[in-house]
């Protein structure tokens, strides 16, 4: 089994070798007219020298400067400006078609942006609230390499009718800004803006404080400086400075502003009071039997709160984030799910304390990828606060538990020393949560369903070599409190984990190899550890897997284990390559305050891509990517292996496709019967098509189409489609159907204990078809009456439906093969109630057995309507309303008397949802901005 691995690896170093790399030189143009030195990239014998970097200038102001965007203060007269504008897209290393101009003044307390952006045809100008949308719009987007780490870069984006995103990118690889202003929108500084529509075009004044900004305490500074406009009715992009596609780019290639001298970061300390009332108007259910109502809520309740978020930088470059009681209400709803798994569903982090400058925490870069998907965080913060962890026993009538655990305070340092680490430190304490019960009798009793939790994490990060050689560290532990709570046999009383990651690159930045090693531990009562043993995460009780045979220990107080990874990539130039691989030990353990989905694998993953992004005769641009990757378990077996394919085409009218197709052999299946013996997968077959329309256009579409088959009979069919209108300069509606149909062969049931099923170790692992359906139309309608005042709502009908059909048996160890109940000597019948009778051998010494028909119809409607007011800089009002429509039916055992659960019908379906009782919550919340 050792023989393929080492040859993939042999394979992808060879290619990788012999790839040629790019000469690294500045682009000349089809006329062959030469460019502005000042507006490319520096470099020198083809070489990039960072050095020869274009230069611009800051002037300081001696006047104070009325931020209203008409640039009419004398001193924008006597800077600089920068006007060496050349396009990105769509023909590459052409100049401007229309002129820009930029210039950069300071004063004691900010830096000044003044842009002037002529334009001889009409603008296309939409209004939009904070960091949402600007792609549908003409935008300025200035980025500041401020600390001139060449890694981090601060963007800030307007369009013409003032609307605003502001946005960190970095953390890896000095890949940030530029090129589409993407990253951490999050990141939310206060800082002033206007914009001016004139007869020449437009123009925008910012104004962004020192106090926003980390940079380093010399006299005279140094910042990394990028520019780039983008003009909608065209897809044109113009940048200053200009950096080839086909080359690495981010805040590393960025022009030098100089001139900057002799600043302070300002007033040091923010501070962000907050108030919240919350009304819930609920429907409460009683149980069969009980004579009472639920003692502790109405189903109309009140609640109030209040806290605090402080800022405060430490110096120039560190800052310190606090707060007391936080608010981390979601604005946002997660979206409906299904999940028939044995694994986690991932979901988004949302709460601004825990977004905002997470980037510092970032773990690794690249890895694996591909359909194995990415490393384990060491980080998920929505483990902190998350929804209590110790159930509610079936005795108890009726409940109060806490939707989320109660966080008393967290804090986090962030920032960079002055011997050039990047440090970041976060610690957060939550509370005990107590749930109160009572039961039919009326007796009630308390049960501790989450306890104290102390959660750390610390990151150092350090880079040499201009950025081209980053090294760092990371550590994260979970310390509970446990004793008396009842559940040391659920949770570990501790849990740590560490690591260190390292990457390089050469050659102008067209190589890089890096790599991670990361090492857990995790403690407590032996029932915990031997319940973290037999998680779906490793399934040490797999009877058949040799390798584990010495692990599963019922009397273990701790379990530790091991993750790293090691790329190499070929990542400039139109051909690039990767092949990564990682490895996982079965006792690697992190989901206390991390996400793994697997361990006990060893992943390869191997891409190759050629892209072509100037436009010819018929493409305005392309590209084709071969993937091939795999995964084998500690034992040596292949868990996993794809080979895909793809090809993205953009039309010379804007429209654009993108098609991939990917084949599976058989492979192993070691968590199939979810803890018992290997099984197998059926060859596959499968691919994905989209259809994208001009986004120039006021109603834009997308269409995506999904599909797979195996040899099995299995199948699934997956319909989506985003429709995006904008009928008004102030409307924005988003209209997303998706339709899901797939039959699955082999869907897990149950396990039954029986001693003469020798032949798949003494349990009877139960599967079925399952015919499912699943439809969704989410519905969002953004209002935006200015940058500062907006209306957001949404909608998300939402409906699912499972069949499970010819229920069976695994037949044999390692294959994928199974015995249908009521065929041959077996027999099947299913009661008036749903409950199935099975007699595996019929006139055997096999006992019958019975199994609930797991039959389900699941409806949702969601909603969601969120009123945002900036009514002060810095301080935001908020006025949200949700609502939840939840019908659920199943047919598990003698309530399932509905023959039709399970079958999807449209307008019973609907009928059914809006027919399902309303839950109604309303919220206002205000915070006010200090900056004292």
């Amino acid at each position: 089994m050792t023989s393929a691995p080492a040859a993939l690896v042999s394979l992808a170093l060879g290619v990788l070798i012999t790839l040629p790399s790019p000469r690294l030189e500045a682009q000349v143009p089809p006329d062959g007219r030469p460019r502005a030195p000042s507006a490319t990239v520096g470099s020198a014998n083809g070489e990039y020298q960072h050095d020869l970097a274009p230069r611009a200038t800051a002037v300081r102001s001696a006047q104070s400067i009325d931020v209203d965007g008409r640039l009419d203060e004398p001193v924008w007269s006597q800077a600089v400006a920068i006007g060496d504008f050349i396009q990105e897209l769509p023909l590459e290393g052409e100049p401007a078609t229309q002129r820009t101009e930029i210039r950069v003044v300071y004063d004691d307390d900010a830096v000044y942006v003044g842009a002037m952006l002529f334009d001889d045809q009409p603008l296309t100008s939409l209004m939009s609230r904070r960091d949402a949308g600007g792609g549908d719009s003409d935008f300025f987007i200035v980025s500041f390499d401020s600390f001139h780490d060449h890694e981090t870069a601060y963007q800030f984006r307007v369009s013409p009718s003032g609307s605003f995103r502001d946005a960190i990118s970095g953390g890896g690889g000095g890949d940030g800004g530029g090129r589409g202003g993407g990253g951490d929108s999050s990141w939310d500084p206060v800082w002033t803006r206007a914009t001016q529509v004139t007869e020449q075009g437009w123009s925008a004044e910012l104004r962004i404080p020192f106090s926003q900004l980390r940079f380093s305490p010399e006299a005279a500074q140094t910042w990394g400086i990028h520019a780039e406009r983008n003009i909608h009715r065209s897809q044109e992009r113009t940048v200053f400075p200009f950096i080839p596609t086909l080359e690495r780019g981010g805040a590393s290639r960025y022009a030098h502003l100089q001139g900057i001298a002799g600043i302070e970061p300002g007033r040091r300390l923010e501070l962000l009071p907050y108030a919240t009332a919350r009304g819930e108007y609920v429907n409460l259910s009683t149980p069969a039997g009980v004579t009472f109502s639920n003692p502790y809520r109405s189903g109309s309740d009140e609640f109030g709160d209040f806290g605090l978020d402080l800022k405060y930088r430490l110096t120039s470059n560190v800052t310190l984030d606090a707060t007391v009681n936080p608010d981390f209400g979601q604005v946002e709803l997660d979206p409906s799910v299904i999940n028939l798994t044995d694994f986690e569903t991932r979901y988004e982090e949302r709460r601004p304390f825990f977004v905002e400058g997470a980037d510092i925490f970032n773990f690794g870069e690249g890895g694996p990828g591909g359909s194995t998907g990415r490393p384990p965080q060491l980080l998920y913060s929505r483990r902190i606060g998350r929804a209590p962890q110790g159930s509610v026993p079936s005795s108890a009538a009726f409940s109060d538990v806490a939707t989320t655990t109660t966080i008393l305070g967290a804090a986090k340092v962030t920032g960079r020393t002055r011997g050039g680490w990047s440090i970041g430190f976060l610690e957060a304490l939550t509370g005990e949560e107590t749930a109160r019960l009572t039961n039919a009798s009326q007796a009630a009793s308390n049960a501790v369903v989450e306890p104290t939790s102390n959660y750390l994490v610390g990151r150092l990060r350090r880079q040499v070599r201009g950025g081209e050689t980053r090294f760092g560290i990371i550590g994260a532990a979970v310390n509970r409190s446990l004793s008396g709570t009842g559940m040391d046999a659920r949770l570990h009383s501790s849990a740590y984990s560490g690591g260190v990651d390292f990457a390089h690159e050469w050659s102008n930045r067209t190589y890089k190899i890096s790599s991670v090693f990361t090492t857990s531990y995790v403690q407590g009562d032996t029932a915990a550890i031997t319940r973290t043993q037999r998680s779906s995460t490793r399934y040490y009780q797999r009877p058949d897997a040799w390798h584990l045979n010495d692990l599963l220990d019922p009397n273990a107080t701790s379990l530790a284990g091991y993750y790293g990874f090691i790329d190499i990539v070929k990542q400039a130039g139109a051909l690039t390559a990767k092949y990564a691989i990682s490895v996982a030990s079965p006792g690697y353990e992190v989901n206390d305050l991390g996400f793994q989905p697997a361990s006990d694998r060893i992943v390869m993953d191997t891409n190759f891509q050629y892209s072509q992004p100037t436009p010819g005769r018929f493409l305005r641009n392309w590209n084709v990517r071969w993937s091939p990757d795999g995964t084998l378990n500690y034992a040596g077996h292949w868990v996993h292996r794809e080979m895909n394919g793809n090809i993205n085409i953009s039309l010379l009218n804007y429209w654009g496709a993108g098609v991939r197709l990917a084949y599976n052999p058989r492979n192993k299946d070691d968590r199939l019967t979810r803890g018992g013996p290997l099984g197998g997968t059926p060859q596959r077959w499968g691919g994905t098509a989209n259809l994208n329309s001009d986004s120039r256009r006021s109603v834009v579409g997308r269409f995506n189409y999904e599909w797979g088959t195996d040899e099995a009979g299995g199948w699934r069919q997956d319909f989506g489609l985003n429709l995006t209108a904008t009928p008004t300069e102030i409307l924005r509606i988003q209209f997303g159907p998706g339709l899901s149909r797939r039959m699955e062969t082999a869907q897990y049931v149950t396990a039954i204990k029986d001693p003469l099923a020798t032949g798949t170790y003494g349990r009877r692992y139960l599967f079925a078809d399952l015919d499912q359906t699943t439809l969704s139309l989410e519905t969002r309608v953004d209002v935006t009456l200015s940058p500062a005042v907006s209306l957001q709502l949404y909608v998300e009908p939402f409906i699912s439906t499972g069949d499970y059909q010819s229920l069976k048996e695994f037949a044999r160890p390692g294959a994928f093969e199974f015995l249908e109940y009521g065929q041959g000597v077996s027999t099947l019948s299913q009661d008036p109630t749903g409950l199935y009778t099975v007699d595996p051998d019929g006139a055997g010494a096999t006992p019958q057995f019975t199994v609930s028909n797991r039959d389900f119809s699941y409806r949702s409607l969601l909603g969601n309507a969120v009123l945002r007011w900036e009514w002060r800089q810095g301080s935001t009002l908020y006025l949200v309303w949700q609502h939840r429509r939840i019908d659920s039916l199943t047919n598990r055992g003698p309530s399932g008397t509905d023959g039709w659960v399970g079958d999807f019908d449209l307008s019973r379906d609907v009928a059914d949802m809006f027919g399902a009782k309303a839950d109604n919550i309303f919220a206002i919340k205000v915070n006010y901005w200090l900056n004292p």
